[in-house]
Formats: structure tokens, C-alpha cells, sequence
């Protein structure tokens, strides 16, 4: 899951930074890109809850500490959300992100607020969330720092949580760039075969 509200400001400001993308080379892999379908709520007014310079740094962000393992992603419009999903508060408001799931994609479901289900005094700023159809998607708040969505498509390319200081998977964060390490980057890489293989996402082209 994504991080708890109760951090302090100066920690969740340390997330904004990523490691810095490696310099080309022979080495690294040809990247797979995978189509991240981006749904946002919108407000009484009908206008998006996610400003658009918050959802630029989220992508970029995460394309840049997938690029190492052959990993992009493709942003695209996802399905109108009302005003009425805003708060996700139980299990079954996460489930029912399900039925606004398109195939061959990657879901981002942007809302106003998300309970933790497990200890619902505390508020969390992201999921990857599996419904009981067996869709899987990723539900983001529309306050997150700049990893999170990294954070929580390291969970839907096959990683736990990390225990090492600013590891993309961990929470701690000591003011160095953040990483995915190499033995999870060798997992993201499998699973982007993977899904491939099985049809679950089908590659596009930028």
C-alpha cells in the first residue's frame, strides 16, 4: 500500500526525488511500453481533481526508475469518474473501480481520499488494489508526492515492500535519490514478459 497521512511534511517531501536516469547504452534493454490508462474524479463542477502538473510528475517519475529494466509507460485517458467516487472508504468502493477497467492496459484510478481497509484510522496515498473479478488496478490520491504511482506499479510488476532506506518499495527516506534495486528490477522485467506473453497487456507504440 501506498504511505500513511500521519508522515510529516519534510519527510513525503523527500519522495519527490528519483534516482537520475542512467546514461544510455548498449547495455540496457529496448524498452516495453505499456499503455497507463489515467481515470480522474471530478469535482461538483464537473472539472478533474488531479491538477495536470501532478499527474506529469507521477508518469515521469515512474518511467524514469522503470527505464533501467526495459519498462515505459504511455499515458492515456481513461473513464469519466463522478464526484461520488471521490472517497474511497471500503473495500467495496475499491472493488468497484473494477467495472471502469479497460483490457490490455494498466489502470490509474485518481481520487480525493483512501482509507486503509485493514486499520481504517489511517488514510493512505495509494493501492494496488486486486477485485474479487480478478482485475487489478492502481488507485492513487490526488495529493500523493511524485513516487507513489512508481511505488505502486512497483506492486503491480510483482515487488513487496523493501526494508532498505530509500528503495522505491520502502517508506523510509533519508534525502538521497530514490531506486529499485537489481533484484527488482530482474522481477519487473519478468513480469513485463509476462503479461506480454499471456495477453494481459498488450505493448504499444509510442
Amino acid at each position: 500500500m501506498g504511505l500513511p497521512v500521519g508522515w510529516s511534511l519534510a519527510l513525503v517531501g523527500l519522495l519527490a526525488q528519483a534516482a537520475p536516469a542512467p546514461a544510455p547504452s548498449a547495455a540496457q534493454p529496448t524498452a516495453t511500453t505499456f499503455s497507463l490508462r489515467v481515470s480522474i474524479v471530478a469535482d461538483s463542477d464537473g472539472k478533474p481533481i488531479a491538477k495536470e502538473d501532478w499527474l506529469v510528475a507521477q508518469v515521469a517519475s515512474a518511467r524514469q526508475l522503470f527505464a533501467p529494466f526495459g519498462v515505459d509507460f504511455a499515458r492515456t485517458e481513461g473513464a469519466p469518474l463522478g464526484a461520488q467516487t471521490a472517497h474511497v472508504e471500503t473495500r467495496a468502493d475499491r472493488d468497484a473501480f473494477a467495472a471502469h477497467t479497460a483490457p490490455h492496459a494498466i489502470d490509474v484510478f485518481v481520487v480525493e481520499s483512501l482509507r486503509d481497509v485493514d486499520t481504517p484510522e489511517r488514510m493512505r496515498r495509494g493501492v494496488h488494489w486486486r477485485a474479487p473479478s480478478g482485475a487489478h488496478y492502481i488507485v492513487i490520491v490526488s495529493s500523493a508526492p511524485p513516487t507513489v504511482l512508481a511505488h505502486e506499479l512497483g506492486h503491480y510488476f510483482g515487488n513487496p515492500h523493501s526494508q532498505l532506506v530509500d528503495n522505491v518499495m520502502c517508506y523510509e527516506r533519508s534525502g538521497a535519490p530514490v531506486f529499485f534495486d537489481a533484484d527488482q528490477g530482474k522481477r519487473i522485467a519478468a513480469w513485463a514478459r509476462a503479461y506480454v506473453r499471456s495477453g494481459e497487456l498488450v505493448p504499444v507504440v509510442r
